[in-house]
């Protein structure tokens, strides 16, 4: 029995992919619903109208996804649709979609507009991502980009991902999100997909999938601590009570999974520990009685703009899945000492609309349906230069416990693909079938790419 702790994306496709190779599987999920992140909200004031809590995107290049999505019998209901984006730099908004677009973007001269180009051709080129973890990424942009566009495009954005900060910041970061993003252009057009009910359609059908082979799912469940002794798993404590166990796996950032170790598993806690930061996000969503921008992301290099950008998914989405209305999110990554972490909803709210109407002043109030503010403590694992070494393995040295979540899928990025991957990837070491000495590089790289 394999007992896997948490009831998100990753722990259910663990799970499924567990099942399938014969073993037994127990799902614990403290919420009273699966999904995690990427769960729904429901608007009781519109009529029950739901949608995703958080933005996801699935691109088309995403080939694990597609295969389980195929497996699980979704792909029939995936849409695919040829997206716009645009920045938002110096109070204006510029088009960025089509190679004449950029172009044309204005903070850029020629020159830079060709080195710019020339970064996105070389990182397509790269394929030992090794070297990059020892370089800076402003440092790195710079030789590839120039000054110009590293202070114009590439400043502002790493300034918004990383609240600010991004001097430990290594050159994997932009090199896996330019190699993941531009596989999803066709004919100078980005194509990204979508499923009419969010990803809650692949939670349930994940859910589903596991109880139809066998596997226990229980929501509602508080997993208290991990049973340890002569350096082994003995079971679990869940909401007090004991429950025999010979193998876990923990799917929780490293700094919740460290909570649930006992004293028994002391030096686990502590290689754990070594890497285990975290940015979290405030988001808030706006539920539009029309659209407010003709783009599905508009990035934002105006440094006088807190958020990181605004997302509108009913670009991509047809409005007509989420009762004909228009879905805007406004997501700002923070730093534990963030105000905006600690900012009170009604001030957040008051505060990211203020900003909003500097970029749209034409927004009514009559024009909102609702708002929703969303908050995640553990979001954007943080890997500072040459830290690989530091990754909590996936395997651990009390036998039968296991480690998995985002913070080891590095260098990819953390998206619904990179985790399911990397899900598959666990399933089969921990049923044996994949070389024990592997690191977690090797592990994600092998089952992502």
């Amino acid at each position: 029995m394999v007992d896997v702790i948490g009831g998100g994306i990753l722990g259910l496709t663990l799970a499924h992919e567990l099942l399938k190779q014969g073993r037994q599987v127990r799902v614990w999920e403290r919420a009273p619903t699966l999904g995690g992140l990427m769960g729904r909200t429901s608007f009781d004031e519109l009529g029950g109208v739901s949608c995703d809590r958080y933005y996801h995107a699935i691109l088309n290049s995403d080939r694990t996804l597609m295969g389980l999505m195929e497996e699980l019998g979704l792909r029939d209901r995936l849409k695919m649709v040829a997206t716009q984006m645009g920045f938002y730099h110096d109070g204006r908004s510029h088009p960025m979609t089509t190679p004449l677009e950029f172009l044309r973007f204005p903070p850029l001269r020629m020159i830079d507009r060709a080195r710019l180009a020339y970064t996105i051709l070389a990182c397509r080129q790269i394929k030992d991502w090794r070297a990059l973890e020892q370089l800076p990424v402003a440092e790195w942009l710079t030789s590839l980009s120039g000054e110009r566009t590293v202070r114009n495009i590439w400043s502002p954005l790493l300034r918004a991902k990383f609240d600010g900060d991004f001097s430990n910041v290594p050159a994997t970061y932009i090199w896996s999100r330019l190699v993941r993003t531009t596989d999803t252009r066709s004919k100078g057009q980005e194509l990204m997909c979508y499923l009419p009910g969010g990803y809650q359609e692949l939670i349930d059908a994940l859910a589903a999938s596991v109880r139809a082979r066998g596997g226990l799912i229980t929501t509602g469940a508080t997993v208290n601590q991990v049973r340890v002794a002569d350096g082994r798993v003995l079971g679990l404590t869940v909401d007090g009570q004991e429950i025999d166990s010979a193998s876990c796996v923990i799917t929780m950032q490293t700094p919740v999974a460290r909570r649930l170790l006992p004293p028994e598993a002391a030096a686990v806690a502590e290689r754990w520990g070594r890497l285990e930061g975290y940015l979290g996000i405030v988001c808030m969503l706006l539920v539009l009685r029309r659209s407010l921008t003709p783009y599905y992301t508009l990035n934002i290099t105006d440094q006088r703009i807190p958020f990181t950008g605004v997302i509108e998914t009913t670009n991509l989405i047809d409005p007509a899945h989420v009762g004909g209305y228009h879905l805007v999110y406004l997501p700002k990554y923070v730093a534990p000492g963030s105000p905006y972490a600690r900012m009170p909803d009604d001030e957040l709210r008051t505060t990211f609309l203020g900003y909003l109407r500097q970029m749209f002043p034409d927004l009514r109030a009559e024009e909102i349906a609702a708002v929703r503010i969303g908050r995640e403590r553990y979001v954007e694992p943080l890997h500072p230069l040459g830290a690989t070494d530091q990754i909590p393995p996936v395997s651990s040295s009390v036998a039968g416990l296991y480690l998995a979540n985002t913070g080891q899928i590095y260098p990819q990025l953390t998206n619904g693909e990179s985790v399911c991957a990397f899900a598959r990837g666990v399933a089969a070491k921990v049923a044996g079938q994949s070389p024990s000495q592997a690191t977690v590089g090797e592990l994600a790289l092998t089952t992502a790419f």
